[in-house]
């Protein structure tokens, strides 16, 4: 700010009567004998000043400076707002601060909403935000000590309750169509929920099913893989008798079953340790009762046939032998 500027503030002072033109003139001479750096040392002394100043104000708000004065009722303040319907302990502090309500320290605690002829002191700076202190009320507030005159609290509910209880309605009606709408939310989604229940269960019921015929075929795999392991001792005996079977085969010659069998038996002699395992792979109730442990009737005679080919005899004939 420069000299200029202070000079235009004296004599808009001086217009609106404030100081004589004695005056002015006095502070023209004074302004005009300084230099710029006088002003802005100036300035900045001032706000220093200001700063100080306006921190050792806080502090002392803070002390309690009023006479303590006798109330024939007073409201404890957190209930009084309660009941007002301010239940934020933020909103609270803005609620007194808008209204400017005189807010009184009690020299007990309130053991119940109301006390009657009791000393209080009045908080002083409680409506102003810059010099009330948002700590004391909540120590106050803590110590249940805070509280309202009752003829304010009275004035306070009667303009105020109305309010919040029109809020409450309002939003009461809000919140029921929310949960009208949440409700056909979710009569959708139940329904989808259904629907996928059904699907679950008929992939259960499907996967149940591939199951059972997964074990059935297992079962049927693992008795297939044992019946062709107990041909294990038979083929052993087989293979070898073919082979025999064909060397030994003229053109012509035609082997029967008689013929195979007897072959068979003989072959078998040369192998006697595979007599057990091969009687339990031809073993049936019909061999068993006719004695008959190494008989071919069945799936190994139709091996030998087939594996002989041209060689096996097919229709009645002569047996050629070698």
């Amino acid at each position: 700010m420069d000299k200029k500027n202070f000079l235009n503030i004296i004599h808009k002072v001086k217009e609106q009567g404030a100081i004589s033109e004695q005056a002015v003139n006095a502070f023209t001479i004074l302004i005009e004998s300084r230099d710029e750096t006088f002003f802005l040392n100036l300035i900045f002394i001032g706000f220093i000043f200001g700063v100080v100043g306006l921190l050792i104000i806080r502090q002392f708000a803070k002390l309690q400076w009023s006479s303590p004065v006798i109330l024939p009722k007073v409201i404890e303040f957190k209930q009084a707002m309660q009941h007002i319907g301010i239940h934020n302990p933020e909103d609270r502090i803005d609620f007194v601060r808008k209204q400017g309500v005189p807010i009184f320290i009690a020299s007990k605690p309130f053991l119940e909403i109301e006390q009657y002829n009791i000393p209080v002191r009045l908080y002083a700076f409680a409506y102003n935000s810059t010099l009330s202190d948002a700590d004391i009320f909540s120590t106050y507030i803590g110590q249940q000590r805070l509280c309202l005159d009752a003829a304010d609290y009275e004035y306070l509910l009667e303009k105020y309750r109305q309010e919040a209880l029109s809020a409450y309605a309002a939003r009461i009606s809000d919140l029921e169509k929310t949960i009208t709408n949440l409700q056909g939310a979710l009569s959708v989604q139940q329904g989808k929920m259904n629907e996928l229940m059904e699907q679950n269960q008929a992939l259960l019921a499907e996967k149940t099913e591939y199951q059972n015929k997964k074990r059935t075929l297992s079962g049927r795999e693992k008795n297939l893989e044992n019946r062709e392991n107990s041909k294990l001792p038979v083929r052993r005996v087989v293979y070898p008798l073919v082979n025999r079977l064909i060397a030994e085969a003229e053109s012509g010659t035609k082997y029967t079953r008689t013929k195979i069998q007897e072959e068979f038996l003989r072959e078998l002699e040369a192998l006697p340790e595979l007599k057990p395992a091969i009687q339990n792979a031809f073993h049936t109730p019909q061999k068993a009762k006719n004695n008959t442990p190494f008989d071919l009737a069945g799936w190994a005679m139709e091996e030998i046939r087939l594996a002989l080919g041209e060689y096996a005899q097919t229709s009645p004939g002569r047996d050629k032998e070698n």
